[in-house]
Formats: structure tokens, sequence, C-alpha cells
């Protein structure tokens, strides 16, 4: 039962810390587009960083691994 509960534990720590990174690479390409191009900046980076997720959640699936 704990082994079962540690398990789940660590596994929702995990998407937290693959979550907060997705946030951590918003805000780094948001700041290195609003230097570069100021209108574009906010949908380049939404672009890519959501790109990025849905790459992250395809392989979850395929490989049946998703955290939660």
């Amino acid at each position: 039962m704990l082994k079962r509960i540690k398990h789940y534990l660590f596994q929702f720590l995990s998407f937290l810390l693959v979550a907060y990174g997705f946030y951590l690479l918003f805000l780094l390409l948001l700041d290195t587009f609003l230097r570069i191009n100021r209108p574009l900046a906010f949908p380049i980076a939404g672009l890519i960083t959501l790109t990025l997720v849905i790459l992250t959640l395809l392989y979850y699936l395929k490989h049946k691994r998703f955290p939660l």
C-alpha cells in the first residue's frame, strides 16, 4: 500500500516538474521574442510551447506512460 502511494506521489511530482518546465520555457521564449519582434512574441512563444506540449502528450499516450 505504501509503495503504491509513493509511486503515485512521485508520478504527480514528475508531472508538476514537467509542467513547470514548459512554463519556464514559455517565459524564456517570450522574453527572447520580445527583444526581437514585439508584436509576434506572444503567438510565436505560445505556438512553440504548445507544439512541444502536444508532442510530449503524444509520447505519453503512445508509450502508455501518462503520469496521472
